[in-house]
């Protein structure tokens, strides 16, 4: 027997005891037991008959069925309205998309303290740090007022449409705009990303970005952070603006940052199908760690044209675009790349797409993506828990609930279907479900015990949980840097 021959039969050898062993080993040895998903039914909410304010701006009291409270009030237009912000005992938002005023109101009462009138419409979800809120409106121009008299600081002309809001970061603040509109576009990008000082709003730094941001820019250990709707993330310097790292890697989200990695979700296309899941990124470079997404499942909401899943009816949105005077989106908007990437296709659209941005919390990445909330364990990749959402009007195909707000123990998260829910992190058991019957898009925000949103129809909803743990979460993010985490 030749060499070669000696070769092949040590072969057939060492194939047949494989084959041998995977017909005689325990299943559990074959194969793990797949992750058993939770329900949570949406049905089983206690129904919360919201009252209807007889004036605008004046805030009305409710009481739930299991003895909990709360205030509403109705903002002029009807219109969506962005994630409140809350410092010093007051709450801060704007009159929504299309609007032209800024309130702030008592926390507490719901009283009116103070308003703006901003000129331009669609104020955004604020910012607050010493003492300043800083804003910006959908047509053109980033506001800083005081806090405690709403009277305007500064403010200046960007370019339209501005679709995502300010983060603000040791005396600066953080925004990007079309730059196209303020000097000629090169062949990098369309857009800018900025740093102009808080006090006065003076240009610090500026670099060229793909296209809009999406959400915010979201700032931690000195760097900046930002994912565009082409889905092209970026690190940048804080204090210079130098350019990190750039990674086109299709991602559908605002970055959280924790403990060296960037987290993100991003998009797959297989067969014409889009899916969606959560990735990890090494901070310092960028380099990918998750060659497939740790929370992998159908996006359709994801697909080309479909609208991104925002809580924003297509109607609706059609509707509020032409109120603005977009008949058709200004090329500015790039929303070509947006709607091939995440399926936004309007500029309310864009103002109020947030996708399934994660939490981090006690060492767990925390999302809300299509109907499935998720716990992954940051370091290792493991899914601890999975729940599935069920009920009348839940679809497979949709984006359920915005970016949860997180306290210390729950998540809590508003939904396009009208549901104000709280979710135990550490198993996904629900603590408290209401269905208020009124769709809401953007994160709600945690005050005292408090949990503040709005709806798509303008109101502000105030939720008194009588749980300290709803607290500590005080704008989109959780903070003027948009990356809380515990």
């Amino acid at each position: 027997m030749n060499k070669a021959m000696r070769l092949l039969m040590s072969a057939l050898g060492l194939a047949s005891a494989l084959a041998w062993w995977g017909c005689h080993s325990s299943p559990a040895a074959a194969s793990k037991p797949s992750l058993k998903i939770s329900q949570i039914d949406l049905g089983k909410a206690i129904q919360v008959s919201l009252p209807q304010p007889k004036s605008i701006l004046q805030p009305v009291s409710f009481r739930t069925a299991d003895g909990k409270t709360g205030w509403v009030l109705r903002i002029p237009g009807g219109r969506p309205i962005a994630t409140p912000a809350y410092a010093d005992g007051l709450i801060f938002v704007g009159g929504g998309y299309g609007s032209n005023e800024f309130y702030a109101f008592d926390a507490d009462s719901g009283a009116l303290r103070w308003k703006v009138p901003t000129g331009d419409d669609g104020p955004t979800a604020a910012v607050v740090e010493d003492g300043y809120v800083a804003f910006n409106t959908e047509s053109c121009t980033i506001f800083v007022v005081d806090e405690k008299t709403g009277k305007i600081v500064w403010k200046k002309w960007l370019g339209d449409p501005l679709m995502s809001q300010p983060a603000i970061y040791k005396g600066q603040i953080f925004m990007a705009y079309p730059g196209g509109q303020r000097a000629k576009p090169n062949a990098e990008g369309t857009h800018r990303l900025a740093s102009m000082d808080l006090k006065t709003g003076t240009n610090r730094w500026e670099q060229v970005i793909s296209s809009d941001v999406i959400s915010a820019p979201v700032i931690s250990d000195g760097k900046v952070y930002a994912t565009c709707f082409d889905g092209t993330s970026y690190a940048f310097e804080v204090d210079t603006g130098k350019l990190l790292w750039k990674k086109e890697n299709s991602g559908t989200t605002a970055p959280v940052i924790s403990k060296g990695q960037v987290i993100t979700s991003q998009k797959q296309t297989e067969g014409g199908n889009s899916y969606e899941g959560l990735v990890r990124m090494d901070a310092v470079h960028g380099d990918q760690k998750d060659r497939v997404p740790l929370t992998k499942k159908a996006a359709k909401y994801l697909d080309e044209g479909k609208g991104g899943g925002v809580g924003v009816s297509s109607q609706q949105a059609t509707s509020l675009d032409s109120s603005v005077g977009f008949a058709n989106a200004p090329q500015s908007a790039e929303l070509g790349k947006a709607s091939k990437n995440v399926g936004v296709n309007t500029v309310v659209g864009g103002w109020a797409y947030q996708g399934s941005r994660a939490v981090v919390s006690k060492g767990k990445v925390l999302n809300s993506q299509g109907v499935h909330l998720h716990s992954v364990d940051a370091t290792s990749g493991k899914i601890a828990w999975q729940a599935e959402m069920k009920g009348a009007g839940v679809k497979d195909d949709s984006q359920l609930f915005s970016p949860p707000a997180s306290g210390r123990d729950y998540l809590y998260l508003t939904g396009s279907l009208g549901h104000m829910i709280s979710v135990r992190q550490s198993d996904g058991q629900v603590g408290f479900s209401y269905a208020l019957g009124q769709a809401m898009a953007f994160q709600p925000v945690l005050a005292n015990g408090n949990v503040y949103a709005g709806t798509t129809n303008g109101l502000v909803i105030c939720l008194r949980t009588q749980n300290k743990d709803a607290d500590g979460w005080y704008e989109w993010g959780g903070n003027a840097q948009h990356n809380k985490t515990f």
